[in-house]
């Protein structure tokens, strides 16, 4: 049995269709990456699994469940951007969420208590959400979400808007988790958050997944290697020209393309040989984002081996969408207008309503 099965299906706002007869399966204990530029649909699909939206058509199951409602004790989310009612402080925040989980005493009191300091916040534990920074409150996302110890975890986009220094924090935390068992379906458009985190990756392209592969596959050399060095002499620049074609040289740099190992060794032999400082070696093109790159592209190329997903290329915009504007908050306009028109939808908590 599949953590998540999804099978044809479409989701769409009015008449801007968002996801076109989408099909993903995230086995258990998976981590699998969702790619995608914003505005393609990583959101609404978490939306979907979590039951805040409903599908036009197709299928959807968690954990062989339909009914989401039987499956939800088992979900935990990290969304996006956290709405909390900030005068409560991270403490009383999760024993309150606690609560609605059936979980209560000193059982709830330790397990609160864990998570926090797991995640870095015991010392800012008793103060209000509403003096943490954003990195703070994208860790207690982290915290809350796994109170209860789901079975899959659900994490969109969980670097946005953090400084480099937030975003290595956070990734080594969700790293940690990584080795705890969940299932994670991580939707984002960065690229070192799903090599560093996912076994599996697919890119999300105009409501379907236009291909996938298993991060081993895109493990290797990069397809061009630039290095960074203080000063390169002439002299220096004119034997390392001799190597090979390959090697392009500049004052402040040498770029190596087509990247070559061999190659890669001999340019940094010399530089050492004549003391000249190298400040960074920087992969380019990386098998990840040729990968992507040629999935967004519409390219299906087999190089280097990612296998591309039997759905065929993505439908063009259906007659209905085309000249629509841009929906800028589709969840809470359809929860409106679901409210006006009638029974809908089931509204979610205090949580994100950002991104399609």
């Amino acid at each position: 049995m599949d953590a998540i099965e999804i099978h044809n299906l479409e989701k769409a706002y009015g008449d801007l269709l968002v996801l076109r007869g989408l099909n993903l399966r995230v086995g258990v204990g998976q981590v699998y990456g969702l790619l995608g530029p914003n505005g393609v649909g990583k959101s609404t699909l978490i939306h979907l699994l979590m039951g805040f939206l409903r599908p036009n058509s197709g299928m959807l199951r968690v954990f062989g469940e339909s009914d989401l409602e039987q499956v939800r004790g088992r979900i935990g989310y990290v969304p996006e951007r956290l709405r909390y009612h900030m005068r409560y402080s991270a403490r009383e925040y999760m024993r309150f969420l606690g609560q609605f989980s059936d979980m209560a005493g000193p059982e709830l009191h330790q397990k609160a208590n864990d998570m926090l300091e797991q995640v870095g916040l015991s010392e800012a534990a008793n103060r209000p959400l509403g003096t943490y920074s954003k990195g703070m409150l994208q860790r207690f996302g982290i915290a809350q979400a796994l109170l209860t110890d789901p079975d899959l975890l659900l994490v969109d986009e969980p670097t946005s808007g953090l400084d480099p220094v937030g975003q290595r924090e956070l990734l080594d935390l969700l790293a940690a988790v990584r080795t705890r068992g969940h299932t994670i379906l991580l939707c984002t458009h960065h690229l070192i958050e799903v090599e560093r985190l996912c076994d599996r990756v697919g890119v999300l392209v105009k409501g379907n997944i236009a291909a996938e592969a298993d991060i081993a596959q895109l493990k290797g050399p990069a397809g061009s290697i630039s290095i960074e060095v203080d000063h390169l002499p002439w002299e220096v620049q004119a034997e390392l020209s001799r190597l090979s074609s390959a090697v392009q040289c500049q004052s402040e740099g040498v770029l190596i393309r087509p990247n070559d190992e061999t190659l890669q060794a001999r340019v940094l032999q010399t530089l050492l040989e004549h003391h000249v400082a190298v400040l960074a070696l920087n992969a380019q093109e990386r098998p990840l984002e040729q990968f992507y790159l040629r999935a967004v592209s519409g390219e299906t190329t087999d190089s280097p081996p990612p296998s591309f997903s039997n759905n065929g290329p993505p439908p063009p915009p259906s007659p209905s969408s085309a000249g629509q504007p841009t929906v800028r908050d589709p969840l809470l306009n359809e929860l409106l207008r679901n409210t006006n028109d009638g029974p809908g939808e089931r509204p979610p908590p205090a949580g994100p309503t950002q991104g399609v």
